[in-house]
């Protein structure tokens, strides 16, 4: 038997495929150097377009949404035991995103390949010792459509469009923060979300403060010395008299300002998904109640 078969049946596999092709790398084993012996190689699979039938002579689909011709496929080996292939999936997400921000860094021209999330792994499946789980995925699902709301978000945009109406940035910063959720970079959704929240709170400060005739250059003063680094559930009860959100608003977006401070001045950089879920829903609740108070 040779080594590579013995590896093979010593250590689970791991099979799936990316979106996308890592153009830049060979077929080689890389080495994780972790307790579980793992490594993981990707093989460059030109894209063939397939005929769908006979009678169909111009109906051809690529399974690359990248609109390029090649993808990759992965194997990973590792001696790490998963009870389902849930399990297995979680594994190799995380060490495939690992992998790319490493490639990303020596290959200059890749800055567009995003991190991955679950529904990106294709035809994923986990072998070990001759037990095979495995998973059908589809790219984009199934989506249905609706012509009555497909006519509603339509005459909003042309409305929009028409006023020349500019999103806030604050809500393109939420919008960040939520993709960022679903492309599982939780940290930058952290940022993103809390830099949203401290953009509306200096508004809100700024325009409270011109109402009382307090002057713009002393409000921009406590806005950087106080601001979010103080607690901003006494900055907004010491602003408005009205009935406020529930505490737990204020705790979770103190929790998520706390993990943004970490992360900026400490280097931190692990964040879970139920944390950056958290300060994402905590700080939409503020600012929506802070909005009213902006227009």
């Amino acid at each position: 038997m040779s080594n590579y078969n013995k590896t093979i049946n010593e250590l689970g596999q791991i099979k799936t495929s990316l979106p996308y092709c890592l153009f830049k790398i060979d077929s080689r084993f890389f080495k994780l150097n972790d307790e579980h012996k793992t490594k993981i190689r990707f093989v460059k699979v030109k894209t063939v377009p397939n005929r769908r039938a006979s009678y169909l002579k111009n109906f051809d689909t690529i399974r690359d949404r990248w609109g390029i011709d090649a993808y990759s496929e992965v194997l990973v080996l590792t001696k790490q035991k998963f009870d389902n292939s849930q399990e297995a999936k979680v594994f190799a997400l995380k060490l495939i995103n690992n992998f790319l921000k490493i490639y990303r860094y020596y290959d200059k021209t890749a800055v567009h390949l995003v991190d991955l999330n679950p529904e990106d792994l294709f035809g994923f499946n986990y072998l070990y010792k001759g037990k095979e789980v495995f998973e059908i995925n589809f790219a984009g699902g199934i989506t249905p459509t609706n012509s009555l709301l497909n006519f509603r978000v339509s005459s909003k945009i042309e409305n929009a469009l028409s006023n020349k109406f500019v999103l806030p940035f604050w809500e393109e910063l939420l919008m960040n923060s939520e993709q960022y959720i679903y492309q599982v970079n939780f940290r930058h959704s952290i940022l993103e979300s809390v830099t949203a929240l401290e953009l509306v709170i200096s508004d809100f400060i700024k325009k409270k403060c011109k109402e009382k005739n307090i002057l713009l250059v002393d409000a921009k003063d406590y806005i950087k010395n106080i601001s979010l680094m103080g607690n901003v559930k006494v900055t907004v009860r010491l602003l408005i008299a009205d009935d406020l959100p529930e505490d737990e608003v204020f705790e979770k977006c103190k929790a998520g300002i706390t993990i943004r401070n970490k992360i900026v001045h400490d280097g931190v950089k692990e964040v879970n998904k139920n944390e950056a879920k958290d300060t994402l829903k905590a700080n939409q609740k503020l600012i929506i109640f802070l909005s009213k108070y902006l227009i």
